[in-house]
């Protein structure tokens, strides 16, 4: 490594001579009598340290001193004045300046300065390398972090649409039901003005509400009647398997009470715990809203498909009785396919 580079300006050749002479030995030092041509010099090449004189006839040295920090805010500056002005000096160091040094110099004083400056250069290049490696570490956890978390979001939709396609394995009849609740629940969220973040948790829920009944025994799912109280006992429990099988999934378990409470009902009528109104999850009372409208739509042997206008005044009829009015009301503004429709949610 070499000698710091100190770079001395004044226009009388006297001060800058004797600066040299008394820096020369243990620096490597360059001389000029005049800012512009100092200026070409940071141009040029790195400096450490700029020791100028305030007074000079083509660039005053606080001007100079305002460029030599815009082009190299980390070489120290020390100002050389022939008067001991208070005020010169506080500008100058307001200015960014290290010191100042008073003509004559004193050879133990100007050595002082130049080291201090010296000491305080190496600390700010150690710093902002550190930084910069800092920054280099940061950059590559990142992309880590990112690579993880795409991973796990593939894992996690691979795993979903297997459990999806469980469900519509063993009940054929809601093959794509829901994919449909989650794309009009997603519609609703953001026309409720939901902010990302409960969008995101709607979608997880949604798509997820109906995974509980892959624990439900094929001959109910299937039935093409009505089912006995019996049987719809056993179909009431769907909530509280899914909830139980996405519950040990971390990422999952806000979506969790939404997927337990999605079949309660407004008046406190529905299940598994019967709770009612605001006591049921936003989400919940959301998917409600959208699972009732896909099921309305969708043909089953034993109900038949009801027309939009039907289920407009299915909708109103049960606004604050199943279904949350204000829910109800958004989804009344939506125009409603005249029939359902099979799509692909992820």
């Amino acid at each position: 490594m070499g000698k710091p580079r100190i770079l001395i300006v004044d226009d009388e050749l006297g001060p800058r001579e004797a600066l040299r002479m008394i820096l020369r030995d243990e620096y490597d030092v360059v001389t000029t009598e005049s800012g512009r041509k100092a200026l070409k010099y940071l141009d040029d090449g790195e400096f450490d340290m700029v020791i100028l004189d305030i007074r000079m006839p083509d660039i005053n040295g606080i001007d100079l001193l305002a460029e030599v920090k815009k082009k190299a805010p980390e070489t120290e500056v020390v100002m050389i004045t022939a008067y001991a002005s208070v005020d010169t000096a506080t500008n100058a160091l307001r200015r960014g300046a290290l010191d100042y040094l008073i003509k004559p110099f004193d050879c133990s004083s100007v050595k002082e300065v130049v080291e201090k400056g010296l000491e305080r250069r190496n600390k700010t290049t150690a710093v902002r390398n550190r930084l910069n490696e800092l920054q280099i570490v940061n950059d590559s956890l990142r992309g880590e972090i990112e690579r993880a978390y795409n991973s796990i979001q593939k894992h996690y939709l691979e795993t979903v649409r297997s459990l999806i396609a469980a469900v519509d394995a063993k009940d054929s009849y809601t093959k794509g039901h829901q994919e449909r609740v989650a794309m009009f629940s997603m519609i609703l969220g953001k026309e409720l003005g939901l902010p990302s973040r409960g969008q995101e948790l709607l979608q997880q829920a949604a798509i997820l509400h109906d995974i509980g009944k892959i624990g439900v025994p094929e001959h109910i799912l299937r039935k093409p009647a009505s089912l006995t109280p019996e049987e719809f006992n056993v179909i009431k429990q769907h909530p509280v398997i899914g909830a139980e099988i996405i519950s040990p999934v971390a990422f999952l378990k806000d979506a969790v009470p939404i997927v337990l409470h999605h079949h309660e009902k407004f008046d406190g009528t529905g299940y598994p715990d019967g709770i009612m109104g605001l006591q049921i999850p936003y989400g919940a009372r959301i998917i409600a809203v959208a699972d009732a409208v896909d099921a309305m739509l969708s043909h089953r042997p034993y109900v038949p498909a009801r027309t939009v206008e039907q289920v407009r005044k299915q909708l109103q009829l049960c606004s604050g009785t199943q279904f949350d009015p204000e829910i109800a009301a958004v989804a009344l503004k939506i125009d409603l396919p005249s029939r359902r429709i099979d799509m692909t949610f992820f």
